[in-house]
């Protein structure tokens, strides 16, 4: 069967992709590897591909590759010594996986002191069986899972949720959701019945509107079928005009899901939620961007008519897709108006213009102050 152009050459849409996963792993796999609670860091990349495009545009083994590499060297230069990435990149086409390993060895991007290079040409039901043993033996190490299939038939989300039980693990999964929509409601494939058969009863899965409708409704239904305890998000890249496809990133750790966001805005600097061609194309790239955050605080006025702690400001921050410095700016600007109330533990008065909303404080000290509007 010839190959689809898309498969043979990296287009713009794809490099969003491949962006946003290098965006990812730059802020968060050098976060774990300096941590002194996490040993090492195994990254799982089940449909690899050959890692470089016929048009030189690079995938996803070779940014990955890249981006440990530059951490990994980074950091012992800073005398940092962390532990090992281990690389595990498989793909059914044996073909694929011998000119992946001609072209790292070409580029040099793997030495044997960063940590393990394994390569497999399993069926992707097969690699889930093993990769699920190696993860409940995890201890104190991470785990990443890159899943770009060449479709969806064989994606489950009983397997995403079997991946998240040991609560160490990060998944970035890709759907062709464009083509998933198109087949909603007419002649809808078995494949697609059975995927969306354990979000709910295919007979109760309402009919979108749009393609981007339709990415909602996937990202509300994982986040009701995994549960409370993970953070689900996606990330919508738009191809040609109403040809929407999209990355879902699935974490149980709020940190990991911190990470995502600003790898999201990084790229998205408006709004924070995908890419569309029209983002390299216009003239006020000139400008600069800025971040849209009008409904955001909307909602952040609402919730602070209750007294909130800086923990539960932070939540609210990460639930509703925004990064600590929009939420720092409306507070200021809600202080300003005279019209914040910010407090410490003992009832006193806390520093102005000190929020305390990240991560760190979230970690430690989630109640050090409490913030409501008079």
């Amino acid at each position: 069967m010839a190959k689809r152009d898309s498969q043979i050459n990296l287009y713009q849409h794809s490099e969003k992709k491949i962006e946003l996963l290098k965006n990812y792993l730059e802020s968060y796999l050098n976060i774990l590897n300096r941590s002194d609670h996490v040993d090492n860091i195994h990254i799982y990349d089940l449909f690899c591909g050959e890692g470089i495009y016929q048009n030189d545009g690079k995938g996803s083994p070779i940014i990955i590759l890249e981006t440990i590499k530059d951490i990994y060297y980074a950091n012992i230069a800073k005398k940092h010594i962390g532990g090992k990435f281990n690389c595990y990149f498989n793909d059914i086409d044996a073909l694929k996986i011998k000119k992946l390993k001609s072209n790292i060895a070409e580029r040099h991007l793997h030495y044997p002191e960063i940590g393990l290079l394994e390569f497999s040409v399993d069926d992707y039901r097969l690699i889930l069986q093993k990769l699920n043993q190696k993860l409940l033996g995890l201890n104190n190490d991470k785990a990443f899972i890159f899943i770009d299939p060449y479709g969806y038939k064989d994606i489950r989300v009983s397997d995403i949720k079997d991946l998240l039980k040991t609560g160490k693990t990060e998944i970035l999964l890709f759907l062709p959701t464009q083509f998933m929509f198109r087949f909603e409601s007419k002649g809808t494939p078995e494949s697609l019945k059975e995927f969306i058969s354990e979000l709910m009863p295919i007979d109760e899965w309402p009919t979108s509107e749009t393609g981007v409708d339709f990415i909602e409704k996937l990202t509300i239904s994982f986040r009701k079928v995994l549960g409370g305890s993970s953070f689900v998000d996606s990330f919508i890249i738009t191809r040609d005009l109403n040809q929407f496809f999209c990355l879902f990133f699935f974490t149980n750790h709020i940190y990991g899901f911190d990470r995502m966001l600003e790898a999201k805005w990084k790229i998205d600097e408006e709004e924070g939620r995908g890419w569309h061609p029209e983002h390299e194309f216009t003239l006020f790239n000139l400008d600069g961007k800025q971040a849209n955050t009008l409904k955001y605080e909307e909602k952040l006025r609402e919730f602070l008519k209750e007294a909130r702690t800086n923990g539960d400001v932070y939540r609210f921050q990460l639930e509703n897709g925004h990064l600590s410095k929009h939420t720092n700016y409306i507070l200021k600007k809600i202080q300003n108006e005279g019209k914040l109330i910010s407090t410490n533990k003992d009832g006193s008065f806390a520093r102005k213009s000190a929020f305390y909303i990240c991560y760190a404080n979230f970690n430690k000290e989630p109640d050090k102050i409490t913030l409501k509007i008079k």
